[in-house]
């Protein structure tokens, strides 16, 4: 007992010179040195004290689990396996956590002996192949986080020696486990609870059943189908169900004359990743917005918002966030796309493009370096809708480049959030063509509002904003100073912009804020 806890006090930091005295100091302390559980699984039970503050404890395996999970002051706890059938003797720990006491945590080993006698021998032993059809059921008791998730199964002849469900944050990869043990019967209906998910956050689930094979003489895993389900955020309706409207709810993003105000029009897989593109069809024909999401850290992202312009072929406009905390810089290999025959699946492939012709490079809206947070964000950046005709040689690899770093290295981080909108504008009598069909936009320009939010309230407490506006020709190469594109020959107003484009960019910004920065020609450096 004395070796089991100054393994534990060294571990934890508050090591004794007498073990003891040591244990009696501990902020969290149990019954028993270690756990030895039966081969059918048990279940065990012993006491956790603690003299202040709550413990959460988790298993290290899959077949082992604890009930409960947290607690304070003296508790019953039991540990339960599953069966193991196994001839030889499996191991465990039970890891218990306190943040406001100690860091790090207190292992408890556990260990469980083989040889737990198979239902499917002897006389019980059914005739046959498993047979068991399983079925995913929907969620319910949906929160913040936390989920009832459901499921059933039918036709079974084999013993049902465990069943549950598999679950993650990726189609893919469904790595937790929430086993509930056997069943009796041919068919039944279960259901488990999962707890501690993130608010917002999409989630994928299937059920299973563990049967006894008689012919194999093993027992085998049936599936159902993978759903998912989005928990709730800190506040307001889940995004799921907003039909993806939520992403044009961005404050840059301008006002939109949408068919359909209730939900977006269509929505699919995204080319990389797991997450969705959302359509949303305007009452010009010949005018579609899309919005491109990506996921990062369990947590979906818009990644950008455009309106795609059938007649340009081309965006007219791309809006986004930039953000060094919320869309950080995780030097991810840089350009990891290519615009060669890469259509935008969320826009008609013969709205798009690919635009290169002599002296014209394929300039991105959205930059290749803005989204450096993971791959999936930074392909989607090389859409055909993410591009457009513009002038290589001292514009998109001069002023425009230099600009996008300045944007890029001054991205707020904390209660600030800065807002983009890059465009285009064509006011060209004669524009020049690509193949005859695509004309070559006149001017690219650049809107930015960096916004700032009360961190008590979230509420938005101030905005300054400027824009920046080029003519698509050569300018100057990069060796210019940054101060080159805060002349007046570049520097404008959101307000100038908005007049000769014909949209009214930002308007989910509070009136109050939103007159003075869109009148300001002030670099918002």
């Amino acid at each position: 007992m004395k070796r089991f806890w100054l393994l534990v006090l060294l571990s934890l930091g508050l090591a004794s010179c007498d073990a003891q005295k040591g244990k009696d100091t501990l902020p969290l302390t149990f019954s028993v040195s270690e756990i030895k559980l039966p081969a059918d699984g048990g279940p065990v039970s012993f006491i956790v004290h603690t003299k202040g503050g709550t413990w959460t404890a988790k298993a290290t395996e899959d077949w082992l689990s604890i009930e409960p999970e947290s607690g304070s002051g003296t508790v019953d706890v039991a540990v339960k396996g599953s069966p193991n059938y196994d001839d030889e003797t499996r191991e465990a720990y039970i890891e218990f956590s306190m943040p406001e006491a100690f860091s790090g945590v207190m292992s408890l080993p556990v260990t469980q002996a083989g040889g737990a006698e198979n239902p499917g021998q002897g006389g019980d032993k059914p005739d046959g192949q498993a047979t068991a059809v399983v079925s995913t059921g929907a969620v319910s008791g949906l929160g913040k986080s936390q989920a009832t998730l459901s499921g059933s199964f039918s036709g079974a002849t084999g013993v049902i020696s465990d069943r549950g469900f598999y679950w993650g944050t990726s189609e893919s990869t469904l790595t937790n486990q929430l086993g509930l043990n056997s069943a009796e019967g041919s068919e039944g209906c279960f259901s488990g609870n999962l707890s501690n998910l993130t608010p917002g956050t999409v989630y994928y689930y299937k059920a299973y059943v563990t049967e006894f094979d008689a012919e194999s003489q093993k027992y085998v895993d049936r599936f159902g189908s993978v759903l998912s389900f989005e928990t709730l955020p800190d506040g307001g309706t889940p995004p799921s169900q907003l039909g993806g409207l939520q992403y044009l709810g961005g404050y840059e993003i301008p006002a939109i004359d949408l068919i359909d105000r209730e939900k977006c029009n269509d929505s699919g897989q995204e080319k990389y990743g797991q997450t969705k593109w959302f359509n949303y069809k305007t009452t010009n024909e010949d005018r579609m917005v899309v919005t491109h999401t990506y996921k990062y850290n369990g947590k979906v992202y818009r990644n950008y918002t455009c309106l795609v312009d059938k007649t340009k072929k081309a965006p007219l406009w791309s809006a986004f966030v930039m953000h060094s905390e919320a869309y950080p810089d995780n030097n991810i290999g840089g350009r990891l796309g290519s615009f060669s025959s890469n259509w935008d699946p969320g826009i008609p492939s013969n709205w798009q493009q690919e635009s290169s012709q002599d002296g014209y490079s394929r300039g991105h809206l959205v930059a290749s370096d803005y989204r450096q947070v993971v791959a999936d964000a930074n392909k989607e950046t090389f859409y055909a809708t993410n591009q457009a005709l513009q002038q290589q040689n001292q514009f998109n690899g001069g002023v425009w480049e230099k600009l996008e770093k300045k944007v890029k290295g001054t991205a707020p981080s904390g209660t600030d959030t800065l807002y983009v909108v890059v465009g285009l504008l064509y006011e060209s009598d004669v524009p020049v063509t690509y193949h005859g069909q695509v004309p070559c936009p006149s001017h690219f320009y650049k809107l930015l509002m960096k916004c700032s939010f009360d961190s008590g309230t979230g509420e938005m407490s101030s905005a300054k904003g400027c824009a920046y506006l080029f003519t698509n020709v050569a300018h100057w190469n990069g060796n210019k100073p940054e101060s080159e594109y805060d002349k007046a020959e570049f520097l404008t107003t959101i307000d100038a912009i908005e007049e000769r484009s014909g949209f009214d960019f930002f308007t989910n910004v509070p009136k109050k804020f939103q007159d003075n920065a869109e009148n300001c020609k002030i670099p918002i450096w």
